[in-house]
């Protein structure tokens, strides 16, 4: 093949990456931005005066940080005491119960809402910031970890001997800190983006809403507006909102960066716990029970009967309500299926040549891969929506793009790319520039280095980045309740489901999505025998 060609044909998918950005991230959002000042008579800051005189949203705002700063605090406590716990200290049964702690992020958070809905009442504020605390903990959990096993055990023995046990416990938090801050911040901005669990527990009376709320209520208001302020009030609430986030998220990675890998020789010591090492067994047991056992245990219980007073629960039920299953839930089941699948390779694909411009050339690019994680999915859902409803290209180009499945995989695909972006730049840091220097003297083409110098170092980590896309896509609810497609998707057909109170089908359904969700990590430990042997 011609150099040049080859050269060309090496940049394409780097290319087509900041085309699907740039169409998919920046299009929808620099449309909702540009339509909050171009009114029917030109330009007009008439939407923008209609916010700072609204009283709400100085209320929904302090409540939102509010339900943020109490969610994170739970998330730091149990995701925190849960990895400082289990990572080279003498807890029984850490090497089990540490992988676990990512466990509650294949957990959809709406299902622990239902979990705990199941058992009483939990429509105040503390218990929806228990709830989103809860969900959002593997977070601080797998980047505390990460932080853990990062630290040279040399240097720890060395501060214990010189300055005893208490100081060198201080040295080693300030030692984790960047990547202990960086799993806060990313907890705080997930729990206030976080519109689904707050709705799902919203009660007549109810007294405050969070931010996320209000934009998605002025959503579904919004054709009942007869001024343009009444129109443009859900995307200029929306936009300060995004600053925001976008500012916490630069912190986060800026905090993440600060902390790279320090390749140890030697890891942390085993630290003896003493009187504490079976009562310490709490902090999990409560961790891994409230996210992971208690859901599963509930939706089993709706499966066998317990959501009705006719019959007591039993597996002639339990049958009966497998088969409504099949009838009534198991397309929807498939749908999400092949969606998270069709999405997770798809994210692959345009995550590496970012990654590779991003770990090499320009570090700033991470802020531009990571915006779509500081926008909130109801935001963004709604940028799509009014970029591509009735968009004139798309009619050009024939078919019906907006309401099938393309435009949804496109739709989640910019939602998650961050995660693996992120996660595959980082690997590429910690890869030997020398050797890449080295190969790049090799008389073969920029395409055939690509396949055989670089991709293969990243493999690991794609497996990783997929499984986690995959996992991300199942549990989705704020983007399937605006997308088109999406609506079909079982996350979203449960939601609808339980509120109409047909939780025994809904229950297998459930069930099942999880199984999938979990199986798909569990994978390659399966096939080769052997357990998982850290928090990943």
């Amino acid at each position: 093949m011609n150099p040049r060609a080859s050269k060309l044909l090496s940049r394409l998918p780097l290319l087509a990456a900041f085309t699907f950005l740039a169409v998919f991230v920046l299009l929808p959002l620099g449309m909702l931005a540009a339509q909050t000042v171009l009114g029917p008579d030109g330009f007009t800051l008439e939407a923008w005066r209609a916010l700072f005189s609204d009283a709400h949203v100085t209320d929904q705002l302090l409540a939102t940080i509010a339900l943020g700063i109490c969610a994170t605090a739970i998330s730091f406590a149990l995701g925190g005491g849960h990895a400082w716990l289990t990572v080279q200290r003498d807890l029984p049964g850490a090497g089990w119960l540490g992988p676990l702690g990512v466990a509650p992020l294949v957990m959809p958070p709406i299902f622990i809402a239902m979990g705990f809905a199941d058992l009483g009442e939990v429509s105040g504020f503390w218990p929806c910031a228990m709830l989103l605390g809860i969900a959002h903990a593997p977070f601080v959990a797998v980047l505390a970890a990460r932080g853990l096993r990062s630290v040279d055990g040399r240097a720890y023995e060395s501060a214990w001997l010189l300055r005893g046990r208490a100081r060198s416990e201080l040295w080693l938090l300030r030692a984790i800190a960047p990547e202990l801050l960086a799993g806060c911040l990313l907890a705080f901005l997930f729990t206030v983006a976080d519109h689904g669990v707050p709705e799902f527990l919203t009660v007549k009376g109810k007294t405050w809403h969070t931010y996320a709320e209000g934009i998605f209520g002025r959503w579904t208001r919004r054709a009942v507006g007869t001024t343009f302020a009444d129109l443009q009030s859900p995307i200029v609430a929306a936009l300060p909102f995004l600053l925001a986030l976008g500012c916490m998220l630069w912190l986060a990675l800026r905090l993440r960066a600060q902390a790279p890998d320090r390749g140890v020789v030697k890891p942390l010591p085993l630290r003896p716990l003493g009187a504490w090492r079976w009562p310490a067994l709490l902090v999990p047991g409560v961790y891994l029970g409230a996210g992971i056992v208690l859901p599963i245990v509930v939706l089993a219980r709706w499966v066998l009967g317990s959501a009705q007073k006719a019959e007591p629960m039993s597996l002639e039920f339990a049958q009966r309500s497998f088969q409504k299953a099949v009838d009534q839930g198991l397309p929807d089941l498939l749908h999400s299926l092949w969606l998270a699948l069709g999405v997770a390779a798809f994210v692959v694909l345009l995550a590496i040549p970012l990654a590779r411009q991003s770990g090499r050339r320009w570090p700033s690019l991470d802020l531009l891969c990571a915006l779509p994680a500081a926008v909130p999915a109801i935001l963004l859902g709604i940028g799509l929506v009014r970029a591509f409803h009735d968009s004139p290209l798309l009619k050009a180009l024939g078919g019906d793009f907006y309401a099938g499945w393309g435009f949804a995989i496109c739709g989640y695909a910019a939602r998650f790319l961050p995660f693996a972006a992120l996660t595959l730049a980082a690997q590429v840091r910690r890869q030997s520039v020398a050797a890449e220097e080295a190969a790049s003297l090799v008389a073969r083409s920029p395409l055939a280095r690509s396949l055989r110098i670089h991709l293969p170092p990243l493999l690991p980590a794609l497996w990783s980045s997929g499984v986690l896309i995959f996992v991300l896509a199942l549990r989705e609810l704020d983007l399937a309740v605006v997308l088109p497609a999406a609506n079909a998707t079982a996350v979203r057909r449960l939601a609808n489901a339980v509120h109409f109170q047909h939780e025994d089908w809904s229950g297998v359904i459930a069930l099942l999505l999880l199984s999938l969700a979990v199986l798909l990590p569990l994978l390659p430990s399966l096939l080769a025998g052997r357990r998982l042997s850290s928090l990943s």
